[in-house]
């Protein structure tokens, strides 16, 4: 573990130029206005004012890179967030991740030498932190759909410990991601902000593994309650169940609220529901979206249909393939409709019916 910290500066940069700021903000505004569109419901919860300076996010970690898109378009902080290290192997990779403000992670598994990496990119963390920025990472150090909070891991903790050792005092803040459903295109997702737990300089001095440990259960306990927690014990009975069971409710926080009571107290056999069904007009609606968007969305199916494809990464493909697919297919689209009809009027009325078809579209 000996990378030295003036290298790890240099092949993660922080961004200071007005070039990079410029991009890195145009593309934090382009995600925000695209998952409007991509989530039928994106609603932000924060238990208390998130505070300026030198923080680290932990979140819970259910989808693969939309968790962070969302995170981190959720929050003022503009936090740099730490991801999977092999996804950085190629070299434009590293630079556009660079560029938005992501740093990589090793595991085991990306091979022993890899692990070496941590170290430095722990150093640039604390830099980071040190000058009153933010850092999101995601504590329980790979991602899973099931709806629970698996075990943290001691990265979060070994980043702020190496702050520490720099005499900067930081405060870590929970965060709970929740989807209504993980990989299916405007569907809700809540992102709950909890209470911020301070950090003073001497926190690990007395007793560092007993403080590691207390660490690890508070930051669990504060996010438990932003997520809905099912037990692993008979997880998929107890899912089909809550989904046979529960009710819908505009307000996400009322939803999480109501699903985690189910869980807590289900009956032995399911209720029936009555099905629902759309009207008559959310189906034309739904008809002149799917048409207008076929092609697009067969580009997106071809792609999240890969046979080795991780299934937790489906939704934050469907989402990074959208932003890039469906513009480009609306240009060739509005182009075609401008050179067949000849009128503006005509064009300009199809031109704003594409993106406002997507936010009138309601999946069954």
């Amino acid at each position: 573990f000996c990378i030295h910290h003036a290298q790890a500066q240099n092949r993660y940069p922080i961004i200071t130029t007005v070039f990079q700021k410029f991009i890195y903000e145009t593309l934090r505004l382009y995600c925000k206005v695209a998952l409007f569109f991509y989530f039928r419901k994106w609603q932000v919860r924060k238990l208390a004012p998130i505070p300026n300076g030198p923080v680290i996010f932990v979140a819970n970690h259910q989808n693969a890179f939309l968790d962070a898109v969302l995170v981190i378009c959720s929050s003022h902080r503009n936090p740099w967030a730490l991801a999977r290290g092999n996804v950085f192997k190629k070299k434009w990779a590293h630079a556009l991740l660079t560029l938005i403000q992501m740093m990589p992670v090793y595991r085991f598994r990306d091979g022993f030498d890899t692990l070496r990496k941590n170290e430095a990119i722990l150093d640039q963390c604390a830099n980071l932190l040190k000058q009153g920025k933010s850092v999101l990472i995601f504590g329980e150090g790979n991602h899973n759909e099931h709806y629970n909070l698996r075990p943290l891991q001691k990265g979060f903790v070994r980043m702020a410990q190496v702050a520490l050792q720099q005499n900067t005092a930081l405060q870590i803040v929970p965060v709970g991601v929740h989807y209504e459903a993980h990989r299916l295109f405007r569907s809700r997702v809540l992102v709950s902000f909890g209470e911020a737990i301070p950090l003073t300089k001497d926190f690990f001095d007395e007793n560092p593994i007993q403080q590691t440990e207390a660490l690890l259960k508070e930051v669990a306990a504060k996010i438990t309650p932003l997520i809905l927690s099912i037990p692993e014990n008979n997880y998929e009975t107890t899912w089909q169940r809550l989904q046979a069971n529960r009710n819908y409710y505009a307000d996400l926080v009322t939803q999480l609220e109501h699903e985690q009571q189910l869980v807590d107290s289900l009956p032995a056999d399911p209720q029936p529901q009555q099905p629902t069904h759309n009207n008559v007009l959310q189906k034309i609606l739904n008809f002149y979206y799917t048409i207008n968007h076929l092609p697009a969305r067969t580009v997106v199916r071809s792609i999240t249909g890969m046979p080795k494809l991780d299934p937790q990464f489906i939704g934050s493909i469907k989402f990074a393939a959208g932003i890039v697919v469906v513009p480009a297919f609306y240009v060739v689209q509005i182009s075609l409709v401008a050179l067949l009809s000849g009128s503006v009027w005509i064009t300009l009325g199809y031109a704003a019916s594409l993106p406002v078809s997507v936010a009138l579209f309601k999946p069954h």
